[in-house]
């Protein structure tokens, strides 16, 4: 069936939509079943570094394609067709210096009109009428590239409705072409992504994605260890049909996950190290999988801690040593959550360590069993001579003290329910608030005001919040959100995991742009889908419903 005449068909036939849609309300799709592919026979590659194209106005300038060609993903399977910046999945890395601006564009004109996915147009966004005061064309391919977690304003956040198209076409919220980035974090891991309104599941799972450093000279004096030990790591799921092509449903399906991991654009690859230390920078980039990540090797003696120093932004109050040996046994990661860790392999030479996942999907807190159990493999290298190793020893690691936000600064509480219900379609809905993303924008912080903000979870499944603009403090979860959250989450994030049943309180400041932004669900197919909502930050009085008007739940 051709992709109009399928659209058509979901417009038309919405009881066959129902029919189709509440099998998925909770679960995952099983539609799909991949090749089988064995695992660990290709390195893990590691994206080059961007060179910057020059200078414009002063700042380092990127102009970054956005394209569709063909990547080997694994040595058994054809090339598989994807998306990408600058001809690779995933994306090269950009980076930046602390408080020196940078500027990018990104170039499109090159993707075909069609989507290499079938769009949905029941889905919001995807359609004229689905937008205020808006009556141009919503073609099928389109794009907008957002930089997560940056403090940057709102013409350059690459927000949801300011998507382009291949032929120029601009969505209603476009502003500018050319993203200035102001840099203003200490230090961060995060991504360049895309954001597009209604479609931004598509795209990500097309392989547009990117990983951003901001480098600065208070991190580099902790000597960690860089170059060559210095490894990033892209966590994903992908799910393919036997000619090597990406598998993704044909019409909306509210958790989907695949039953492939990949990393770095590789399936099941492996790393050789030294017996020495590494940094690994790590970052969740599937659409809604989880990860709760682990060490194992096949005797099950002994395997090394890992170090975490920083979450999302900046560096976290203390290392927090994760392992079976400590209090925290694994590393968790929600989608879009990142992790900056040191593991020391100089007692392991020649050992071989699986990377496990136990975290169930969609995700509930219970850790108890994955569909996907392992992800990549790392091997250690047993040479004649110990490695020279100067780097700092994580578990002395003195950091720098991050700017951890002022509770008694408070001066409103906001409280959100995460809900879901259904659409008229009978498609899953997941709301904040009970509201949709264009309603009125009703919450409005001052500039330069801190705020608590309770998120309820009254869904069966975890919700990762996300920000955009600042980063917060995490300081209370549980059923009545006064449990003590772990040590490696209080401190600089962005991106905060929900579990069913419970409410997690945040501490926000709102500095240091003026203007709207959005909150959302960061599990694509729920952001794409209603889970996301706007707030504007203001410079008068205007403050919207606090916590006295908590909205009353379903």
């Amino acid at each position: 069936m051709s992709k109009i005449s399928r659209r058509r068909l979901l417009k038309a036939g919405t009881a066959l939509g129902i029919a189709g849609s509440i099998s998925h309300s909770i679960g995952k799709t099983t539609a799909q079943s991949s090749p089988a592919l064995e695992k660990y026979v290709q390195p893990l590659p590691i994206p080059a570094v961007r060179d910057p194209d020059g200078k414009r106005k002063g700042a380092e300038y990127h102009e970054v394609s956005v394209t569709e060609f063909t990547q080997n993903l694994h040595p058994d399977l054809p090339d598989t067709t994807v998306w990408g910046f600058d001809g690779s999945f995933p994306g090269p890395i950009i980076e930046g210096r602390r408080n020196q601006h940078l500027k990018v564009r990104y170039d499109n004109s090159q993707l075909p009109s069609d989507h290499l996915f079938d769009v949905d147009e029941r889905i919001r966004g995807t359609k004229p009428e689905d937008y205020p005061q808006y009556d141009g064309p919503v073609p099928e391919a389109r794009t907008v590239t957002h930089f997560h977690g940056l403090n940057i304003e709102h013409a350059s956040d690459g927000q949801a409705t300011m998507w382009k198209s291949p032929d120029g076409i601009t969505g209603p919220g476009f502003v500018k072409h050319v993203h200035d980035i102001p840099n203003r974090q200490s230090r961060c891991t995060t991504t360049y992504h895309d954001h597009a309104l209604g479609i931004s599941r598509l795209n990500v799972y097309a392989g547009l994605a990117g990983f951003y450093f901001i480098r600065s000279q208070v991190e580099e004096n902790l000597n960690l260890p860089s170059g060559e030990y210095e490894i990033p790591l892209m966590l994903q799921d992908r799910s393919f049909n036997e000619d090597g092509s990406l598998y993704y449903p044909d019409s909306f399906v509210a958790n989907f996950a695949g039953d492939t991991a990949v990393v770095n654009g590789a399936v099941w690859p492996y790393l050789e190290v030294e017996p020495r230390r590494y940094r690994f920078r790590c970052i969740n980039q599937a659409n809604g999988r989880t990860f709760n990540l682990h060490l194992k090797n096949e005797s099950g003696t002994a395997v090394p801690t890992l170090y975490q120093f920083a979450a999302d932004h900046g560096f976290l109050k203390s290392v927090v040593p994760l392992g079976p040996e400590h209090t925290l046994k694994s590393l968790l990661l929600s989608p879009f959550e990142r992790a900056d860790i040191i593991v020391d392999f100089s007692e392991y030479a020649g050992e071989t360590f699986t990377v496990t996942n136990t975290a169930e999907f969609p995700f509930e807190g219970k850790n108890e069993g994955s569909d996907l159990p392992e992800v990549f493999q790392i091997r250690v290298a047993d040479p004649n001579t110990k490695p020279k190793d100067t780097s700092a020893d994580p578990a002395d690691l003195a950091l720098p003290p991050n700017s951890d936000i002022n509770k008694n600064a408070a001066r409103t509480t906001r409280h959100m329910v995460l809900s879901m219900t259904m659409d008229k379609y009978g498609l899953p809905l997941h709301l904040i608030n009970h509201s949709r993303f264009f309603e009125e924008t009703t919450v409005k912080p001052q500039l330069d005001t801190t705020e608590i903000w309770e998120l309820e979870n009254t869904t069966h499944h975890a919700h990762p919040i996300h920000l955009h603009l600042v980063d917060f403090s995490v300081i209370g979860r549980g059923p009545n959100g006064t449990k003590e959250p772990a040590p490696n989450e209080q401190i600089g994030k962005d991106v905060v995991r929900v579990n069913p049943g419970e409410t997690v309180r945040i501490l926000v400041k709102f500095g240091d742009f003026t203007g709207k932004f959005p909150f959302h669900c960061h599990i694509l197919e729920h952001e794409d889908h209603e889970m996301m909502r706007p707030f504007e930050v203001v410079t008068g009085n205007e403050n919207g419903p606090s916590r006295k008007s908590r909205p009353q739940k379903n």
